[in-house]
């Protein structure tokens, strides 16, 4: 019997990595996850996954993690900081790292690396962004993961697929649960007029994606990861409103206001330990009139794996978090 094909993750015990382990277990892979704190595997507990302990910060620790590897996939990424030397040390050095240990000791892997729509940028005039348009990051977050992209392009010899997702969401997802969580109480924000149009992606298309670009091979490729759908804000707050009986209220929030908290939140973050989650960048991320990206590629070369529209992925990920008490009393 032959052996089954040695898939390698980082970022695996997240909201993100964990569905992607999961999704390669299932196609037939075995996985070995790289894991900072091994006694806690986060979602990776109790399933089929090969532990190891190392961080893409440690050079050193990715040489056993990547020998034998017939596929890396490279999830792990930092999407809090409070400059961009700290995103820089995992999502542009860190990608060097990996680089690094897959061209010692194994060469021949596919290199598959979960960029980010934010490596682009926003679409200046509202047109959709291309995978071959040079990118135009507008935060510390976007270069990094930009970066990060550009070392695997600077690799002369090695199979990649780069994957940018747009906003994924969806079951074990935190940084857009507060939005449910409101929803459940009665009421759901939205930016005041409402007209940012975006993509989003539900998890298990990302997860879908990767399998599909496994299959398919490096080509050195570059592909959007987000649902063709265009949505406006209004409309993301509409189609969450509806999932609860009675169908919560909108309540709008000003830019204004949106910017003045990313200000108090940059400000806080001089004082904490931990970077915040929401910042001045994060604001003006989310004030960008317009993040569109061209994914007709994308699902004639991987077989159309973005299948769930918003109005669907919205409601699965409601159930989910109803199910596992994340809601609160309602």
């Amino acid at each position: 019997m032959t052996a089954s094909r040695l898939a390698v993750l980082t970022g695996g015990t997240g909201f993100v990595g964990s569905h992607l382990a999961e999704a390669l277990l299932e196609s037939g892979y075995r996985v070995r996850a790289l894991v900072r704190r091994p006694s806690d595997p986060g979602w990776l507990t109790h399933r089929n996954v090969e532990v190891v302990p190392g961080d893409v910060r440690d050079a050193a620790s990715l040489l056993p993690f990547v020998e034998g590897a017939d596929l890396v996939v490279h999830a792990a990424g930092k999407t809090a900081a409070k400059s961009l030397a700290g995103y820089r040390a995992c999502n542009a050095a860190g990608t060097r790292h990996l680089l690094d240990a897959i061209v010692a000791v194994a060469p021949g892997a596919h290199f598959i690396l979960i960029s980010s729509q934010a490596a682009a940028g926003p679409s200046p005039d509202g047109a959709l962004v291309k995978p071959d348009d040079r990118g135009r990051p507008v935060s510390s977050y976007g270069w990094s993961k930009l970066e990060g992209e550009d070392e695997l392009r600077a690799s002369p010899r090695l199979a990649f697929t780069i994957l940018r997702p747009s906003a994924i969401y969806g079951p074990r997802e935190t940084a857009l649960r507060n939005l449910f969580v409101a929803t459940a109480r009665g009421f759901t924000p939205v930016l005041a007029g409402g007209t940012p149009r975006v993509q989003l992606v539900y998890v298990v298309d990302v997860a879908r994606a990767v399998v599909a670009a496994a299959a398919r091979g490096g080509r050195r490729e570059t592909f959007f990861v987000a649902h063709p759908e265009v949505l406006d804000y209004r409309l993301v707050a509409r189609v969450l409103s509806q999932l609860r009986t009675p169908p919560a209220r909108l309540i709008p929030v000003p830019a204004l206001a949106i910017r003045a908290a990313g200000l108090v939140m940059s400000l806080l973050s001089a004082l904490a330990k931990a970077p915040p989650v929401f910042n001045s960048e994060k604001a003006e991320e989310l004030l960008q009139p317009a993040w569109l990206c061209d994914v007709s590629a994308t699902q004639a070369a991987l077989g159309s794996p973005l299948a769930t529209p918003f109005a669907e992925g919205a409601r699965k990920t409601w159930d989910w978090y109803r199910e596992a008490g994340w809601l609160g009393k309602r």
